[in-house]
């Protein structure tokens, strides 16, 4: 294998990695969901399952001999995309390293915790009383987006501004 394919291959492998995270997230939410499809399909399946086998059977000739003409384009393709492929990778690098980012991003759990007096509080829970303060005062929850929310133990509460311009304050 010559160098560009073997850094493509690893720039796979590494997207891939980054990404795993998320994918393993989404199969597990979608797993309930493809399940009851399948078990609703099943009838389906089974009665379309004898002539699946009879049109493979009958097309793996073909199948054989269209592999067996496309090898040679294969390979005058392959070699003649070569250049084309390096200059992608060479453009699509920096948006790759941007991925990997954000996958590194997501794949970490992050908790604050504001302490004083013998108290403890998440800050997330902050955020998210501001923001159902700010939606009691009448306001869309869509409404907001940003926030920003000061939190001052000495008044044991937090003030909040949305969108730089409402604002409110809600206690510990």
């Amino acid at each position: 294998m010559n160098s560009t394919e073997e850094k493509i291959k690893e720039i796979a492998r590494e997207v891939s990695k980054a990404t795993e995270p998320v994918i393993k997230e989404a199969k597990k939410a979608a797993g309930p969901i493809i399940r009851d499809v399948k078990e609703a399909a099943k009838p389906y399946t089974q009665k379309a399952e004898p002539y699946l086998k009879d049109i493979k059977g009958k097309a793996e000739p073909y199948i054989k001999d269209i592999k067996g003409k496309a090898a040679p384009v294969y390979s005058d393709v392959k070699t003649k995309a070569e250049p084309y492929i390096k200059d992608i990778k060479e453009k699509a690098e920096p948006y790759l390293n941007k991925a990997k980012e954000k996958a590194a991003k997501t794949t970490c759990k992050e908790e604050v915790f504001v302490q004083y007096n013998h108290h403890e509080i998440k800050a997330a829970d902050i955020i998210d009383r501001a923001k159902k303060d700010y939606v009691s005062k009448g306001h869309k929850a869509t409404s907001i987006k940003e926030i920003q929310v000061y939190i001052k133990p000495s008044d044991n509460a937090a003030y909040y501004v949305v969108n730089h311009t409402d604002t409110g304050k809600v206690e510990f």
